[in-house]
């Protein structure tokens, strides 16, 4: 998967999100940031730094369940949401607040269609 197939799949439904990243095989497959997060190395490391920070835990989650995480990203405190969508296959969506009411609505409108797109291809 490339950025212009996220960008398909997704269209415009990610409000409240600041980046996207798919994973698969311990290597980031796609990735997607905000378009007020500058596309450069600096953001890049900001976020994966957090991701690597759980990588080693995540193959104890279970597969299909949507699990959320306190993060620090520059000064802002956020939660990013970690899905398994398969043995080694996930999806991380760090928000650009603490709500974690929009848990449905990432599940819905951005977990979902990657997941699908992810497991049949």
């Amino acid at each position: 998967m490339n950025r212009e197939m996220l960008d398909k799949i997704l269209g415009n439904h990610t409000k409240h999100v600041d980046a996207i990243f798919l994973y698969r095989g311990g290597v980031p497959l796609a990735y997607r940031f905000a378009p007020y997060i500058p596309d450069n190395p600096d953001s890049f490391f900001a976020y994966n730094q957090e991701i690597e920070k759980i990588y080693r835990y995540l193959e104890d989650i279970d597969v299909g369940k949507l699990y959320h995480y306190e993060v620090t990203i520059g000064k802002k405190n956020v939660y990013m949401f970690v899905y398994r969508v398969k043995d080694d296959t996930y999806i991380f969506v760090f928000l650009d607040t603490k709500d974690l009411e929009l848990a449905g609505v990432v599940q819905d409108r951005i977990i979902k269609p990657l997941a699908d797109y992810l497991i049949f291809s």
